[in-house]
């Protein structure tokens, strides 16, 4: 799955880049831990429905150096697909810290 086709399929999903780790999201705190990344300048517009998940720069520094949030979050999906996990934060963050231990 690509960006493309993850935003084809639910537009509402944003993988974002933090500055630190953010454990219960709310709108103010995340717009305050946000970075800009190369496929998402501004923070994405919250509206019913959206997801929003964050990846620290503190818990993935390998990872999200060499991707952008949205590329580690829709490779992290694929990665449920595979194992047949069920599509949450806790599964994704598991996907992505395995992820980081083999960039090591």
């Amino acid at each position: 799955m690509t960006k493309a086709e993850l935003r084809a399929k639910n537009p509402k999903i944003n993988f974002i880049k933090t500055k630190w780790l953010v454990e219960k999201p709310d709108a103010v705190l995340l717009k305050e831990a946000f970075i800009p990344d190369e496929d998402m300048q501004a923070f994405p517009k919250i509206e019913t429905g959206t997801r929003i998940y964050p990846l620290s720069i503190t818990a993935y520094p390998s990872v999200l150096k060499r991707m952008t949030a949205m590329e580690a979050g829709v490779w992290a999906i694929e990665k449920c697909h595979q194992q047949h996990w069920d599509m949450s934060l806790d599964n994704f963050q598991c996907c992505l810290a395995n992820l980081e231990m083999d960039f090591q």
